[in-house]
């Protein structure tokens, strides 16, 4: 059985602090490595940044399944999941980069993206 956690917020910026308390919330009682939810913080940020703020609600879930701990994120414009997809070139810092940078798998599922992450235990 997997702990999962499904927030739905509204699209605006000070609403990310939440996902972040919720983020920050589980990684305590899973007790996660620090490094572990900095990056985590960083790749829903690298989504949560560029969000079209007019375009509804959001949701985000979050679920631990044999020591990883995916994040769901959704419904996303095609724009933004182009952007996700697109690989990056090799001056350029957009998403996909820094999604690469900090999760183990990206992976775009119609108008949501799947980001991955093998999680240690601190301790």
């Amino acid at each position: 059985m997997a702990d999962e956690i499904t927030l739905t917020l509204p699209r605006a910026p000070e609403f990310q602090r939440v996902a972040h308390l919720v983020l920050g919330g589980l990684a305590a009682r899973l007790n996660l490595t620090v490094e572990s939810l900095e990056d985590l913080e960083l790749a829903l940020d690298a989504v949560l940044d560029r969000l079209d703020q007019q375009a509804g609600d959001l949701t985000v879930c979050m679920s631990l399944r044999d020591g990883e701990l995916e994040t769901r994120i959704g419904p996303l414009r095609p724009a933004l999941l182009d952007q996700i997809e697109r690989e990056p070139g090799d001056e350029e810092l957009g998403v996909r980069r820094v999604l690469d940078s900090t999760v183990d798998d990206v992976h775009v599922d119609g108008e949501w993206v799947r980001l991955t992450k093998k999680v240690a235990s601190a301790g």
